[in-house]
């Protein structure tokens, strides 16, 4: 892990806010975890939210390792057709 200075110097504002400046590039969507050490450096790692249906994917390594395998099952493809059938309308 590398540190880079940006060249900037900032103080939080009156709200307690400080601002990263251009010398940070920041992707489009990413929130930060904001952590403090005993010698009062702060570190922000990005994050990105899981909506609260999609978490029980992730909450488990077997369906993620499911779901990889799969990915590269299909982008080698490695697909079977499977014929269902005709569909059904229900409303009849």
């Amino acid at each position: 892990m590398n540190w880079t200075y940006t060249g900037k110097e900032t103080e939080p504002d009156k709200k307690r806010r400080v601002s990263l400046g251009t010398g940070v590039q920041t992707a489009p969507g990413v929130r930060y975890k904001v952590m403090e050490n005993e010698f009062g450096q702060i570190l922000l790692d990005p994050v990105k939210t899981v909506p609260a249906y999609e978490a029980w994917i992730y909450e488990n390594p077997e369906r993620i390792a499911s779901i990889q395998r799969g990915i590269s099952q299909a982008e080698a493809g490695e697909l079977v057709k499977i014929d269902l059938g005709p569909i059904e309308d229900e409303d009849e």
